[in-house]
């Protein structure tokens, strides 16, 4: 499809924009499946920090504001509130607890002053997924904001933002989701819609763009409005092709969300069977398509990038984080693709 896209750009350039527009529009319509939203409550971004820093700007900030994230968030969910400062808003980060970010913890953390909780729903660096739906219930018994950083799990895990009840999700689709980069997800519940202020109002953010003189227009309805320039067709055609192809999975995100703990189950496994420290939470609820190991105690002169290293020579595909490789399967993954793994980290074991 990418490829079909270009040569039809190198051949007609923008003339048949209206044909490209449409799987744009079609993506929308997958996401909001997927998401178990509407339309009408998504905006293709370019980046989930793209998204965080809508929501972050979008708001009205008082001084004292207290943003509660956690530690080891990846940057793009720490960054966005970290811009705030300039507002006098003060991040406060949950520490972890055994690779944990425990509920209780945060729910601890809350005070009066806390104005919004953003957390991943799996954290990058353990695979352990945030009991969310709990923590957004607490925080809106208090009048809190709670949304999520989906990175690490759109595209692997069953999202369903309404049980969950988060006032906003900012992913991206390069990863789980096999779109090309700078395809960017942004949801937006409609109490929280209400409260935001378009602060990068462009010509598309209004109702018709194409009144180009007309400086006066209302607003698009819903989260479109945040989509405020000329729309790049190349990785929106990607997306809606990889959007396409979850789409007509049998039995949707919850068989492929079964699938791929299914996988992650045979690496645990077999890290264990090895020696290999787990560090990933494993607890009911907790786990991802994440695994994430340390170096093997027989080992210790390899460090994780050194392992990565190694095992990317046999092309195998992991990668390192921290003090940790992160193993990531996804549902076209296979046993023997787990077994080629664990081979090369047995021998890896050995060989000193």
């Amino acid at each position: 499809m990418l490829r079909e896209y270009i040569d039809n750009c190198n051949s007609a350039g923008g003339l048949y924009e209206e044909r490209w527009r449409a799987y744009r529009a079609q993506s929308y319509d997958h996401l909001a499946s997927m998401l178990r939203a509407r339309p009408d409550q998504i905006a293709l971004t370019s980046s989930t920090g793209d998204g965080l820093m809508m929501i972050a700007e979008g708001l009205d900030w008082r001084e004292g504001d207290i943003v509660l994230t956690a530690q080891g968030e990846f940057p793009s969910n720490v960054y966005s509130w970290l811009n705030l400062q300039r507002y006098g808003v003060e991040v406060q980060m949950v520490p972890t607890r055994d690779h944990r970010i425990a509920t209780e913890d945060v729910l601890a953390a809350i005070t009066d002053r806390t104005r919004l909780v953003s957390l991943s729903l799996v954290e990058f660096s353990t695979g352990y997924r945030n009991d969310i739906a709990t923590i957004a219930r607490y925080c809106h018994e208090r009048g809190i904001l709670c949304g999520i950083d989906a990175m690490q799990a759109l595209g692997v895990l069953d999202i369903d933002v309404q049980h969950l009840a988060v006032d906003y999700l900012a992913a991206a689709a390069h990863k789980w989701l096999l779109a090309p980069h700078t395809t960017g997800i942004l949801y937006v519940a409609d109490e929280l819609m209400t409260r935001l202020h378009t602060r990068r109002r462009g010509w598309f953010s209004v109702e018709d763009p194409m009144d180009f003189f007309n400086y006066q227009q209302p607003l698009k309805v819903g989260a479109h409005r945040f989509e405020h320039s000329s729309v790049n067709f190349l990785p929106s055609v990607g997306l809606s092709a990889s959007l396409n192809l979850f789409a007509n999975v049998p039995g949707g995100m919850a068989a492929i969300e079964e699938r791929v703990l299914g996988l992650t189950t045979y690496v645990l496994s077999g890290l264990t069977r090895l020696g290999y420290p787990v560090i990933s939470p494993q607890g009911s609820g907790e786990r991802s398509g994440i695994v994430c190991f340390m170096p093997h105690p027989a080992r210790q002169d390899l460090a994780p990038q050194q392992i990565v290293q190694e095992l990317t020579a046999r092309q195998i595909a992991v990668a390192a984080r921290g003090s940790v490789v992160r193993v990531s399967p996804h549902f076209y993954n296979t046993l023997s693709d787990i077994d080629t793994l664990l081979n090369a980290l047995e021998d890896l074991k050995n060989v000193g």
